[in-house]
C-alpha cells in the first residue's frame, strides 16, 4: 500500500474539472427517486459534483487530499450561495462515523492507489455507508492504453506509476472483471459498465477504458449506545463563550456557550465538544449534566449537550439552540 498523493491542480485543464459529469446528472435524478438524503463526494476535486448534488437538494459532504482543492470548494460555495461540508482527508482513513451516508460518489479517484490501497478504500467506503447504502465509482480498466505503457514504472501486477502532468508519481490501479469480483466481495453489484473512449485525433491509439460501477453494501448497522454518557455529571471549560465567533470561520457566531469536557477525549483526538444550555451569560467553566448527545454522521466526533443539574429541554429546543453550527452536519439527537 502506497502513500496517497494529491493532484497538482495548477497543471490541469481548468474548465474540464468544473462541469458535472454525465453520470452525476443521471444519478441525481435516480437518487432523488430513491429518497436519498446524504452523499459523500469522495475525491471532490474542485467541487463540480459536490456543488451539483447540493443544488439538487442533497446533504453533501465533500473530501479531497488537496488543500488547494478544498480552498477552491470553500470559495465556490460562497460565490454560488450554497453550503456543503468540505474537509481535507485521505480516502484511506475517512474522518467519519460508521453508517454515515446513504450514498458515496467517487469519480476517477480510487484508482489512484495500488491494489492493497484500493482494497482499503473499498473497506472504508463500506464502513461509512449505511446498511443498504450504495457506492458509485469508476475504476481504470486494463484495456486502458496506460496499463500497457512500458515507460510507466509498475508497483504491482495491477498498478503503474504515472509520469504525466498533474499525475506525476500518482499510482494508477487497473482492473478486470475477475479483480472486480474480489474487490467487491462485501457488495452486491447493481450495474457494471465498461466504456472505452474512441480517440479520433492525433492521439489515436491512446484509448482510455474505465469501469463505471454502482454497488450496494452488504452489512448490518453498527449499534450506538450513549446510556453511559447521558445523565453523567461533567466538568467543562469554555473555549468559545457565548457572544464570540469561530476562530477560523468568522461567519459562525456562538449564541450559547461552547467548549469541551475536561479530560474526555473525542474521536478527533481532541477533548470532547460540548454545548451548554440554560445559561444566559458567557462562562469560563461549568459543572453540569449531560442531557443529550448529537451524533454527527459525517464527522468522527459527537457533541454532548450539557445543562445545569435540574434543568432539561425538549428535543426541538435542543436542536434549535445548536442549529447555528450543527446545520453544517448531518446527524441525529440521542436522549436516554
Amino acid at each position: 500500500m502506497v502513500q496517497s498523493k494529491e493532484w497538482d491542480w495548477s497543471s490541469v485543464e481548468q474548465d474540464k474539472w468544473v462541469r458535472p459529469s454525465e453520470d452525476s446528472v443521471y444519478l441525481a435524478k435516480k437518487w432523488q427517486e430513491e429518497g436519498v438524503h446524504s452523499i459523500l463526494d469522495l475525491g471532490c476535486g474542485r467541487g463540480r459534483h459536490a456543488l451539483y448534488f447540493t443544488q439538487k437538494g442533497f446533504k453533501v459532504t465533500a473530501v479531497d487530499l488537496s488543500a488547494e482543492a478544498i480552498e477552491y470548494n470553500i470559495r465556490i460555495q460562497k460565490e454560488q450561495g450554497v453550503d456543503y461540508l468540505c474537509k481535507r482527508a485521505d480516502m484511506m482513513n475517512l474522518p467519519f462515523a460508521n453508517d454515515a451516508f446513504d450514498r458515496v460518489f467517487s469519480y476517477h479517484v480510487i484508482s489512484h492507489q495500488d491494489t492493497t490501497g484500493v482494497q482499503q478504500v473499498l473497506q472504508e467506503i463500506a464502513r461509512v455507508l449505511k446498511p443498504g447504502g450504495k457506492v458509485f465509482l469508476t475504476l481504470c480498466s486494463k484495456e486502458h492504453y496506460a496499463f500497457s505503457q512500458s515507460d510507466f514504472p509498475r508497483l504491482d501486477e495491477n498498478t503503474v506509476l504515472k509520469t504525466e502532468v498533474a499525475e506525476v508519481e500518482v499510482p494508477h490501479f487497473f482492473a478486470d472483471k475477475e479483480i472486480l469480483k474480489k474487490l467487491f466481495a462485501g457488495y452486491e453489484f447493481e450495474y457494471v459498465r465498461h466504456i472505452t473512449e474512441c480517440i479520433m485525433n492525433e492521439n489515436a491509439g491512446k484509448e482510455r477504458s474505465h469501469f463505471f460501477i454502482e454497488a450496494v453494501v452488504q452489512k448490518d448497522a453498527s449499534p450506538l449506545d450513549y446510556s453511559h454518557i447521558i445523565g453523567s455529571i461533567v466538568e467543562c471549560t469554555m473555549d468559545r463563550p457565548m457572544g464570540t465567533y469561530h476562530p477560523r470561520f468568522p461567519d459562525i457566531y456562538y449564541p450559547i456557550n461552547y467548549g469541551y469536557v475536561n479530560g474526555v477525549m473525542a474521536g478527533d483526538g481532541a477533548e470532547q465538544d460540548v454545548y451548554i444550555l440554560g445559561v444566559d451569560k458567557p462562562l469560563e467553566t461549568i459543572t453540569g449534566k449531560v442531557i443529550a448527545v448529537f451524533h454527527r454522521h459525517n464527522d468522527v466526533e459527537d457533541s454532548w449537550i450539557v445543562a445545569p443539574e435540574g434543568m432539561d429541554f425538549s428535543d426541538e429546543e435542543i436542536l434549535e439552540q445548536i442549529s447555528f453550527q450543527e446545520k453544517f452536519f448531518d446527524g441525529v439527537l440521542f436522549r436516554k
